[in-house]
């Protein structure tokens, strides 16, 4: 695995001492819970795609649980005085870093099976805190951050840029996109991959936006939705990340900040950022937004609009739908655009598999023959319910099916579910 230099110093050391900061009463508590029984394995789709025991997530925590061991328990002190046990060594932090990485992306589906409700996505987390204080990160994620940091977008896109792009997206398409408008209600962030890569996304909800009324804006400063601090597990740079949005948020005076399509960004904004930083205003989604204005009758839809697409599915994220709760409102909106064709693959809602691109695993390349083995699990899916257009509410995802679905052509259409929506607009 390609990573940062490391040869400047013993990066075991650094990684140990960071387990053990991070190691108060609730890691502690998860760690001497867990029997090592194995069956997380078995939610896992890293696992479940290769049959590769390594990553299973409780192995992926196993550095974690010996660093806790070794320098906290009297039997972790034994079993190393006797030798029965090893200390944690350079060679093994750099073995994880991979597994931990391009073999994760900290969907949590594992806890969902746990028998004794362990939280392993998150020590999965912690592990990966470690990895970046010893500076051994994929070289690929560490171009996306330093990126983020120096020019505000994991992509590079600059401000000028993004004003560029944001001007050009606006005279195209002829939507009226508000920036920086003091006293709007409602802040919209973007991720960079919309506004480059799907920026129909970006009209798609400015005219969602724009047909009921909505008072919103969006921030120059606050313009990146994705914080690739969490990917990369540094909790200084998550901070920074998130500071610009809520900066942004308190400069305009708005009440609310609606996230479009990134699920890491929503759980961290909507849960996370609770406890590590003031949280300012209502964090929501776009798809929560969408069917309230539905429900509330400020936007109609064409009833059936996509019914001649033929088998229509839904993609559950894990971070929008399994651990943000937002299950229904897409079938509330599908079951209006597709009344006869949509069908649901299997697993789905809470079970669904991960597509397996999220977590920072689709900006790393030398993840790609990993991350391609998994999203044939996806694949199966699809095939099995003679899926003919996918859709779905986040941009990662989005990204990782349009790679997938060309990477090995298959004959199904991929759609953000925004998208379709501002297509089925009823004009009044």
């Amino acid at each position: 695995m390609s990573t940062q230099d490391v040869t400047r110093a013993p990066v075991a050391k650094t990684a140990v001492d960071t387990f053990v900061k991070t190691t108060g009463s609730w890691v502690a508590t998860q760690l001497e819970a867990c029997t090592r029984c194995g069956i997380c394995a078995q939610a896992c789709h890293f696992y479940e795609a290769t049959g590769n025991p390594e990553f299973a997530p409780v192995w992926k925590v196993e550095l974690l649980r010996r660093a806790y061991e070794q320098r906290f328990t009297p039997p972790g002190k034994l079993k190393v005085a006797l030798g029965l046990d090893k200390p944690v060594t350079d060679r093994d932090i750099q073995h994880w870093s991979t597994i931990v990485y391009e073999a994760c992306t900290l969907c949590n589906k594992c806890a969902m099976v746990c028998p004794m409700g362990i939280q392993l996505g998150p020590l999965i987390h912690e592990v990966r805190e470690a990895m970046a204080a010893s500076q051994v990160v994929p070289a690929d994620l560490v171009t996306a951050i330093r990126k983020q940091e120096e020019l505000g977008s994991p992509l590079g896109v600059t401000e000028e840029m993004w004003e560029e792009r944001i001007e050009w997206i606006a005279d195209e398409w002829e939507v009226d996109i508000p920036i920086d408008v003091q006293g709007a209600e409602t802040l919209v962030v973007f991720t960079s991959i919309e506004v480059m890569k799907f920026p129909e996304n970006v009209v798609a909800i400015a005219r969602i936006l724009n047909a009921a009324g909505e008072k919103w804006t969006i921030s120059t400063p606050g313009r990146e939705v994705v914080n690739f601090g969490v990917f990369e597990g540094n909790p200084e740079r998550t901070k920074l990340f998130m500071a610009r949005l809520f900066d942004a948020a308190r400069s305009l005076g708005v009440r609310r900040l609606v996230v479009t399509e990134c699920g890491h960004a929503y759980d961290l904004l909507r849960w996370t950022a609770h406890n590590m930083t003031d949280v300012p205003v209502e964090i929501t989604h776009i798809v929560a937004v969408i069917d309230d204005l539905l429900n509330k009758g400020r936007i109609k839809l064409q009833a059936g609009k996509y019914d001649s697409l033929g088998p229509i599915a839904f993609h559950d994220a894990c971070k929008i739908q399994r651990r943000g709760g937002h299950i229904q409102e897409p079938r509330n909106i599908l079951r209006i655009l597709a009344p006869n064709s949509f069908r649901e693959i299997s697993p789905n809602r809470e079970e669904s598999i991960c597509c397996g691109g999220g977590g920072g695993v689709i900006a790393i390349q030398e993840a790609d023959p990993l991350r391609y083995k998994v999203f044939e699990l996806k694949m199966r899916q699809m095939a099995a319910a003679g899926t003919k257009t996918i859709t779905m509410t986040c941009a990662n995802c989005r990204l990782q099916f349009t790679d997938g679905i060309k990477h090995f052509g298959l004959d199904v259409q991929v759609r953000g579910l925004a998208a379709m929506v501002a297509d089925a607009l009823i004009e009044e």
